[in-house]
């Protein structure tokens, strides 16, 4: 197989949301009755959830030399149409009781079904193209990022060898399936012959964490939204006995908020891993140690085995003295051969060349150690003024107050979830000193609840789009 090879085969693979287990014996048995449904290589819509019929078909997929995109069952019909019209699958699996003009039923996994494209287009498909994902915040666009097998087993085997994951670990399903960071965890738990307990629960739910004591959960993985409910929740309210470890990617947490949840952890042995990725990567690409947390406070650390960040200036001259912001670049087998806006794109080689442009700013120590400081997209002009979207919310949220920042020509525009704290005149004062513009070319909106995407990252454009 794949992902797991026969040393492990009598090892739980899979636990269920019914509580059964699937050994990796019975999971080969399915992987191979269900690879029996593809025919030649085609390209595979997956639209599920984190249970045993959609990681058999993505299991199969790869097995089959298919070629599957993960997408989000959150995902609007309207979105998934046009990807099916762009891309044009062989193959949809998927919940929904929707059947597309040309597609017909091929068969039936539990809940889900695999529908089979009639017209049989031939799709000229990269022979090293072996998965498709979403970029974050692109759900529901063309843009897909290009992986191999290759990206899949060397991210999959250096995290597994830098987080020490061994046979007698078992994660649980806390981030979404399509989302890099979430088939991470499962791809590196499967390398390593662990157990993965399967939910789409939430962690603001009783039943996620019941889920963790019952089946003595060891891992669990988290984005910043995740942690943030933690916080609410309490530490001193979680009993998880068996948790040894818990890591975080997906986005900056404040430093008070990663010191909190730091002294919370330690409190309960539990070791906190701060790490740093994208989806261009195959998920992830640097890790901050725990005995690193607090002595290097607000660090992505340094690149996972394999792997090598640097940072370069504007004329693309690598920079070689500390404490000098350049955007990172990272380069390692895990990169990804480029992007898909096409169907067209799909028959592309490698265009990275194993070496990824991050499109954020950073920096680093002298002991080697890489902060983040900025993304070259995320500025805005304001009267001449160059400002940083990302340092804004830094700042906003180091007051406690949970934000986005975006805007337009000459207008910094905030939206910030209501509080009954808040004072908008007290905010736009603090915020007009921080960074040096007028506060009139700052306008503050209080929403309910900010928007988010399904791994847990606001969603700008619809934070736009609901103005």
């Amino acid at each position: 197989m794949f992902f797991f090879n026969d040393e492990y085969l009598e090892n739980i693979a899979l636990i269920d949301r019914n509580g059964s287990f699937l050994s990796y014996s019975d999971l080969t048995l399915k992987i191979k009755e269900f690879s029996g449904a593809f025919d030649r290589r085609h390209l595979v819509f997956i639209v599920g959830e984190n249970d045993v019929s959609n990681i058999v078909c993505y299991l199969s997929c790869l097995e089959s030399d298919m070629v599957p995109l993960l997408l989000s069952p959150k995902i609007k019909i309207d979105q998934l149409k046009n990807l099916i019209e762009v891309f044009k699958p062989r193959y949809i699996f998927q919940k929904l009781e929707d059947f597309y003009e040309n597609y017909s039923l091929a068969l039936r996994d539990q809940s889900y079904s695999l529908l089979v494209n009639k017209n049989n287009l031939k799709v000229q498909l990269n022979s090293k193209l072996a998965l498709l994902l979403t970029t974050s915040g692109s759900t529901g666009s063309p843009k897909l990022v290009r992986l191999t097998k290759k990206n899949l087993i060397s991210n999959a085997r250096s995290i597994a060898n830098y987080l020490k994951i061994s046979p007698v670990d078992r994660a649980i399903t806390s981030l979404p399936f399509n989302y890099s960071y979430g088939l991470s965890v499962i791809n590196s738990h499967l390398l390593s012959g662990s157990s993965i307990v399967l939910s789409n629960a939430s962690m603001m739910e009783g039943e996620f964490w019941k889920k963790i004591n019952e089946h003595s959960v060891t891992g669990l993985s988290g984005v910043p939204y995740n942690y943030e409910m933690i916080l609410k929740l309490g530490f001193n309210r979680l009993k998880i006995p068996s948790i040894t470890s818990m890591t975080q990617a997906g986005g900056k947490l404040d430093y008070e908020k990663i010191k909190t949840i730091y002294d919370g952890l330690k409190s309960k042995k539990i070791n906190f891993y701060s790490m740093y990725g994208q989806t261009e990567a195959t998920a992830r690409i640097s890790c901050l140690m725990p005995n690193d947390i607090i002595r290097k406070r607000g660090s992505i650390g340094k690149a996972i085995p394999g792997g090598r960040l640097w940072v370069e200036n504007k004329n693309g001259k690598i920079i070689d003295q500390s404490n000098t912001i350049g955007e990172l670049i990272y380069s390692g087998d895990n990169v990804s051969m480029g992007y898909a806006n096409s169907l067209d794109d799909l028959k592309l080689g490698d265009t990275n060349k194993g070496t990824l442009r991050t499109g954020d700013l950073a920096q680093f120590d002298s002991e080697g150690y890489f902060y983040i400081k900025g993304s070259i997209n995320r500025f805005i002009k304001v009267f001449g003024n160059r400002i940083s979207l990302d340092f804004v919310e830094e700042i906003i949220s180091n007051m406690g107050f949970e934000c986005a920042a975006t805007g337009e020509e000459n207008m910094l525009l905030i939206f910030l979830e209501d509080h009954p704290s808040l004072s908008k005149d007290s905010l736009r004062t603090n915020i007009s000193n921080s960074i040096g513009i007028n506060q009139k070319a700052i306008e503050i909106t209080t929403i309910s609840i900010l928007p988010r995407l399904s791994n847990g990252k606001i969603d700008y454009k619809d934070l736009r789009l609901g103005e």
